[in-house]
């Protein structure tokens, strides 16, 4: 009995010695865990009367920094005592300012670079609040130590860069404008087509050959310039004879196209003016007398287009222009008028297209 009560006592002691040291290891981790709750924290060694020492920390906790004072009494500054101050209290650095002859002398200890960084700050005496002048001075030399944390390659030191640090005092580049938007080249095409001109009044249609130039100086507007030129006449015939018209058309106006230049299908619509020469010969039968006649006038037009690219400098393109003249042409037999012409006309046609300059 003697032996198996002194095995339940040595059992109850390992038991106890185990619980003690779990709550030991557990308190000590809850030690760490509060401690590293706040890891952005600076160590400020000033006496506590130090209106110097109170704006540095002022200016620390403006920057979203935890200041933690602490009093250095008669200690003299040296690195050995800032890093001894700054694990104290978990801070990642430790600043402290000793009165120098011509000003201050600022001492940091930076545990995330691993530098200890010594600054005399002269007092000029020429600012209205010179403690808040040189504790600002003070603390951009403590900013300025850490952003080094931020670099690519940042020095070892003795306790890693916090994201808080890292988001706080990172470097940011400088905004990079945005590029400037490439202007396309201005393009200069020119059209070759068979055309059809087409008047109501009397008169059968006629074939043209179609030339036209156009210039893109930008995305969507552009200038073009045509001629048709005719390679048959309008004709109408009667008993008295024969008459024939033929018509030279050549204008100029804007376009506009409705696509990007580089997409395969492209629409535009055009609009300007054109000058309209015609001239017209009749065969008379016999028993009537022919006649000769020409004339110059000018109208507005307004056209369609649409193109496809079979490559980046060959297109197929089908254009229709649709057009008014004010006074139109009348072609009379023995007084009479029997067809007329140019109210309204139409020229259509349907070709090639090239890119001159890509």
């Amino acid at each position: 009995m003697r032996r198996r009560a002194a095995t339940l006592l040595s059992l109850a002691f390992l038991a106890g010695a185990t619980l003690a040291a779990g709550a030991a290891l557990a308190e000590g981790a809850r030690a760490d865990e509060t401690r590293t709750e706040a890891p952005s924290t600076i160590a400020v060694l000033c006496a506590p009367d130090d209106r110097f020492g109170l704006r540095i920390v002022a200016e620390i906790e403006s920057l979203g920094f935890r200041a933690e004072r602490l009093d250095p009494a008669a200690e003299p500054a040296s690195r050995a005592s800032l890093e001894a101050s700054a694990r104290e209290v978990g801070a990642i650095a430790a600043i402290r300012a000793v009165p120098s002859e011509r000003g201050v002398e600022i001492w940091i200890a930076d545990r995330v670079t691993g530098k200890t960084v010594l600054r005399e700050m002269a007092d000029d005496g020429g600012t209205p609040d010179h403690d808040a002048a040189l504790a600002l001075r003070a603390v951009e030399l403590l900013r300025a130590s850490l952003l080094e944390a931020g670099l690519p390659a940042p020095p070892p030191g003795e306790v890693p860069a916090t994201p808080e640090i890292r988001e706080k005092l990172r470097v940011r580049a400088p905004a990079t404008p945005p590029a400037p938007a490439q202007r396309p080249s201005p393009a200069f095409r020119l059209a070759l087509a068979p055309g059809v001109l087409l008047s109501p009044g009397g008169f059968g249609a006629a074939v043209s050959i179609d030339v036209g130039l156009s210039w893109l100086p930008s995305e969507h507007v552009g200038a073009i310039a045509f001629a048709s030129i005719p390679i048959s006449a309008h004709q109408t015939e009667r008993s008295q004879g024969t008459a024939e018209l033929s018509v030279l058309l050549a204008g100029g106006g804007a376009r506009f196209q409705l696509a990007p230049r580089k997409s395969p299908w492209t629409a535009s619509a055009d609009l300007g003016f054109s000058a309209v020469l015609l001239w017209s010969t009749g065969v008379a039968a016999k028993g009537f007398r022919s006649s000769a006649s020409a004339a110059v006038t000018a109208s507005p037009f307004a056209g369609l287009g649409l193109s496809f690219a079979l490559t980046p400098t060959f297109r197929l393109r089908a254009d229709a222009l649709a057009s008014v003249l004010v006074q139109g042409v009348s072609v009379r037999f023995v007084e009479q008028e029997t067809a007329t012409w140019g109210k309204p006309f139409i020229l259509s046609s349907a070709g090639i297209e090239l890119d001159l300059f890509l």
